[in-house]
């Protein structure tokens, strides 16, 4: 995972190295600092329209802190479903 930023924002992108040779970037979400180190703002990648929306953590509040954001835009990024 990096995180890229600009300004308070903090852009989390994952890579898909599967394959040997292939390094696929897949953008997962975007954190903005609020002023403490413990509340994060969140809005999860939406790739139909290659924007970020406003979305609820996994624990079902708006903010929370960064491990929380990378917790959740992974399931819902990087999980299995069919499985």
């Amino acid at each position: 995972m990096t995180i890229t930023w600009r300004g308070s924002f903090g852009y989390l992108i994952g890579w898909d190295g599967f394959l040997p040779g292939m390094n696929e970037k897949i953008e997962l979400c975007r954190i903005e600092y609020l002023g403490d180190d413990e509340e994060w703002g969140f809005a999860i990648y939406d790739p139909a329209t290659e924007t970020y929306v406003p979305g609820q953590l996994a624990t079902g509040r708006d903010t929370g802190h960064p491990t929380e954001a990378f917790d959740t835009a992974a399931v819902i990024h990087l999980a299995d479903y069919t499985a």
